[in-house]
């Protein structure tokens, strides 16, 4: 054992500072391949996406064909990450010369990460076909829409009111005969507790291809304390026929609502109606319970009643 214990420190110590270089580039080179980035190339399903600048005109389907093969080159890592993210090849088509256009398709129109190292070699195949269909520009109404309720002590005093009343629209023929008008976002009325005008979006739900200009209007809302009101002697007839008789022949109805349109409620104005077609098979002196309905009531004033049903009787001859 001495004379091994001997031998092994004569060989570690000839020509150390050879060996002890040789092991520091060792080190660095293997250093330099864990750092290095490394790189592959992958092939890519890809949505293709279009577009179209042009106002005269818009989509009329899926470019086809809807999806492309595209070869990526780079580093493993933006490769990895872009499977994971997905990616779109955009087609911008600033002009349209024909219904029935073919685009050659561009590599930097794939959408990539700023950042990103990849490289694309290929675009298979190299043009896709885009249907197009011509525009039609209309002006249409907005419509106010609400949910929720005001506090109990406020009420509507008139209808709500918009600025600007209509938008431009610009779609396909077919859409702009669909439409009649273009509804806002609901106003919440439990958060309007003041007079005022109040912003709202136009509620872009299931409009597709239209386009909207401006994207928004003011609804104007007015409050007035609400109040109640009570109508003692409506009277009771049988629509569109005198041939009958009622009992009770007048009913107590009450009003709520804001104080300017309750209080101008003219009480002979309004009345209860017994649907025709609930009595039309009664014989002469015939009788039976039916239904009452409530007209002559103004917009924005609730109406209820306590009777929703009287003895009709239908007069002898």
């Amino acid at each position: 054992m001495a004379p091994l214990a001997r031998f092994v420190p004569r060989i570690a110590s000839r020509n150390w500072r050879l060996k002890l270089a040789a092991l520091g580039l060792a080190v660095f080179l293997w250093a330099l391949v864990r750092t290095e980035p490394r790189t592959g190339v992958n092939l890519f399903t890809v949505p293709v996406s279009a577009q179209v600048s042009d106002l005269e005109w818009v989509l009329a389907g899926e470019p086809d064909p809807p999806t492309v093969q595209v070869r990526l080159r780079g580093p493993t890592e933006d490769l990895i990450q872009l499977a994971r993210a997905g990616t779109t090849l955009r087609v911008p088509l600033d002009s349209v010369w024909s219904a029935d256009t073919l685009v050659q398709l561009r590599r930097d129109w794939l959408l990539l990460a700023r950042e990103s190292g990849l490289v694309v070699e290929d675009i298979s195949p190299g043009a896709v076909r885009l249907l197009l269909q011509p525009t039609l520009t209309a002006l249409l109404p907005l419509s106010a829409r609400t949910r929720g309720d005001l506090e109990r002590d406020l009420a509507l005093a008139a209808p709500l009111s918009l600025n600007p009343q209509t938008v431009r629209v610009r779609a396909p023929a077919h859409r702009i005969r669909a439409l009649d008008s273009i509804p806002l976002e609901p106003l919440d009325l439990s958060q309007v507790t003041a007079s005022g005008s109040y912003p709202v979006a136009v509620d872009t739900t299931g409009l597709g291809q239209v386009s909207v200009s401006p994207l928004a209007a003011t609804v104007g809302v007015r409050l007035e304390p609400a109040m109640e009101r009570i109508l003692d002697e409506v009277p009771v007839i049988v629509e569109g026929n005198s041939d009958f008789l009622v009992a009770p022949s007048t009913i107590s109805v009450r009003l709520e609502g804001a104080r300017t349109p309750v209080s101008g409620t003219r009480e002979e104005e309004v009345w209860a109606v017994v649907p025709a077609e609930a009595v039309a098979e009664l014989a002469p002196g015939e009788s039976r319970r039916a239904p009452v309905r409530l007209r002559g009531v103004p917009a924005l004033v609730r109406a209820f009643s306590e009777t929703d049903s009287v003895l009709v009787q239908r007069a002898l001859p």
